[in-house]
């Protein structure tokens, strides 16, 4: 069974120039075998389009966890996981 992960940032207003994506979802070290960001902020998906994404990529279960960015400028999670599909 495929898993899909939405880490929404809660507050995305202040993120760096130098944010990286791919490298902030990678140090969270998440268990599914998708993951994908969502914030506020243009440029970054809204919940259901980031639950649309993973389900027509195959994901037969999707959560959401809540994630704000540190001091250091890394994500950090908060908050336990939603259970939006599966």
């Amino acid at each position: 069974m495929k898993k899909g992960i939405i880490v929404y940032l809660t507050d995305s207003g202040n993120l760096p120039e130098s944010f990286s994506v791919e490298e902030a979802m990678a140090g969270l070290g998440l268990p599914g075998d998708s993951t994908v960001l969502a914030a506020g902020t243009e440029g970054f998906y809204d919940v259901e389009d980031a639950c649309h994404l993973l389900l027509t990529q195959g994901a037969q279960h999707v959560s959401c966890v809540k994630a704000r960015l540190n001091e250091a400028g890394k994500l950090e999670m908060f908050g336990d996981p939603l259970r939006l599909y599966g």
